[in-house]
């Protein structure tokens, strides 16, 4: 039952002085230790409000549980000075009758023997994380201690204990069967557990984590705790975020966050959220292999959550909270980056979200006619050339599904490409790490956009580029590739002097580790080494064969350069 019923139903056993044991049981972080100390601050029952507290954790003898709850009932002792004497006066009777039989006893240290009798009568003691005992401690010591306490000094106990990590069941079986007079199962709702969380560790983002909390099902109130925390620290500085940036972020930080805490049973792993929208991710239909049935209905589970969670894909924000929740270092200016983007194109944002509910209305909205689907559709015209090209080819796709949709998808794809025209982009990186699907129409554009890029890039242009940024990409990798040696010549030739020196220190470095770089950049260090034996065997090279010559030399590769020294070239 909820967290109010249970409180409810707990003060009414209490209530009545027949129960003498009850148990309270639930999954844990649900909140049983919680209610508990929500029943005894507010009870009006002094012997709920005297109630003595201990953990069975780690204990691995009854005597040290005896003088944990001597040690929880000093504080009200001292409190109550009567009380105070007539234990002490009890203690020492206790101890003048031990001493009687041996004087041994007059010395002990531990005296938890003789202060039980007096401090523990009568009085409700709670004992928690009972499966969690040292495996010293004995099921049976356990119930003659609730026995000889409820018999001899009327006691009565409340019992705690996490179902979910009973690793003996027989432990709880055993309790239940011969001291639990009334159990009770608490099954806190998502909503509950939230709540005290939140109050706990409040957040200016509470309510939108609230709405991932409720999806995502989450009761574990100190694994919400923990993801209110990463959202915090996340997020800290951003404290005005619109709608459309916190829609887009925050479900996917609580998804992650929950599933690095364990918080989800049975739910996706980091893999499958990373790779949510992209050409590597699963279908939606689960697969029908006969070997893995199972494994295709949990994956459309998992693709059902997300969806619930209005994640549309992931990309490099998801990237960046997986890394910081596996190790624990967070980039500050990675995320402020994007952040500050998202912030700045909130107005794309905004468009991506309206893109989501119609994908969302169009799968779930079963009411809605094709005609409603398509004036739904109308209303993306008009911004649909502010998505990236990613999430247009599948707005485009899902509406070209629709009767009549074709056309209006078209206008979109045809808006979107003529605004990218107007760019004048010199270069487009469209080879995501994630394999998202792109329309033929607007690949073959950025294709043709990095083809007049190469065309009208020098090799010259690629070296200077590799060393500033200290490293390459496909272009660079495509332009070395298709040089020739007439191509290395032109540039050894006609550059200026800065120039040329950084282009044959490179180019000789690239040489010199050939067979490293030979899978990236083809034949060009070949070419290049051609080139040069070109010019040091060209009479009217003057200087400039001596030059290289001395390059050459500087690097030990003056074998190589003269190997084919009278080879000729066309």
């Amino acid at each position: 039952m909820s967290l109010r019923k249970t409180k409810e139903q707990l003060i009414q056993l209490l209530s009545d002085t027949d129960n003498r044991v009850i148990a309270l049981s639930g999954k844990w972080g649900t909140g049983k230790s919680f209610l508990w100390e929500e029943v005894k601050t507010t009870s009006e029952d002094k012997m709920v409000q005297g109630a003595l507290y201990a953990s069975l954790f780690g204990l691995s003898s009854v005597e040290q549980a005896k003088m944990k709850l001597i040690q929880n009932a000093v504080p009200s002792l001292e409190a109550n000075p009567k009380l105070w004497d007539t234990a002490k006066q009890t203690v020492k009777t206790g101890i003048k009758v031990l001493e009687g039989f041996h004087k041994g006893f007059g010395a002990l240290n531990d005296v938890s023997l003789v202060f039980a009798a007096a401090i523990l009568r009568q009085k409700l003691i709670v004992l928690d994380d009972i499966e969690r005992k040292h495996e010293k401690l004995n099921v049976d010591e356990v119930l003659g201690f609730i026995d000889e306490l409820t018999q001899q000094y009327g006691c009565r106990f409340v019992l705690i204990l996490n179902s979910d990590q009973l690793a003996k069941r027989e432990v709880w079986e055993t309790l239940r069967e011969k001291v639990v007079d009334q159990k009770l199962f608490l099954n806190t709702s998502p909503t509950e557990a939230f709540n005290i969380a939140a109050g706990l560790t409040p957040s200016l983002y509470a309510a939108r984590i609230h709405a991932s909390v409720e999806v995502c099902g989450l009761t574990n109130i100190r694994i919400i705790r923990k993801i209110v925390k990463a959202v915090n620290q996340i997020l800290g500085g951003h404290n005005e975020l619109s709608d459309a940036v916190l829609t887009r972020v925050i479900p996917s930080i609580v998804l992650l966050a929950a599933i690095h805490f364990k918080g989800i049973e049975d739910g996706p792993d980091f893999d499958f959220v990373l790779a949510h929208g992209t050409a590597r991710d699963t279908t939606l239909i689960a697969k029908k292999e006969d070997n893995e049935p199972e494994d295709g209905k949990r994956k459309t589970k998992w693709k059902r959550l997300l969806r619930d969670l209005g994640i549309g894909s992931s990309d490099e924000f998801e990237l960046l909270v997986a890394d910081f929740l596996h190790s624990g270092l967070f980039d500050v200016s990675k995320v402020a980056e994007i952040i500050d983007r998202y912030i700045a194109e909130e107005v794309s944002m905004s468009i991506r979200n309206d893109c989501n509910e119609f994908f969302q209305k169009k799968i779930w909205n079963h009411t809605l006619t094709e005609d409603e689907l398509i004036t739904e559709a109308c209303k993306l015209v008009d911004r649909a050339h502010l998505l990236d090209a990613y999430t247009l080819t599948a707005l485009h796709e899902s509406i070209s599904e629709l009767p009549g949709g074709p056309e209006i998808a078209n206008s979109m794809l045809d808006r979107w490409i003529e605004e990218l025209k107007k760019q004048d982009l010199k270069e487009v990186n469209f080879r995501s790490f994630f394999q998202k699907k792109l329309h033929p129409l607007i690949e073959s554009e950025f294709n043709a956009i990095n083809t007049n890029a190469q065309a009208n890039t020098t090799v010259l242009d690629v070296c200077t580029s590799i060393v500033l940024n200290s490293g390459w990409g496909p272009r660079e990798e495509a332009i070395l590739n298709s040089a020739t040696v007439q191509d290395m010549e032109i540039t050894i030739r006609t550059s200026e002097v800065p120039d040329l020196k950084l282009f044959m220190s490179k180019m000789l470095e690239f040489y010199e580790n050939k067979l490293n770089y030979e899978k990236h950049f083809g034949p060009a260090m070949d070419n290049f080494l051609q080139a040069c034996r070109k010019i040091t065997n060209d009479p009217s090279a003057g200087r400039l064969s001596k030059l290289i010559q001395f390059l050459f030399a500087d690097s030990n590769l003056t074998e190589n350069l003269n190997s084919e020294a009278h080879t000729t070239f066309n």
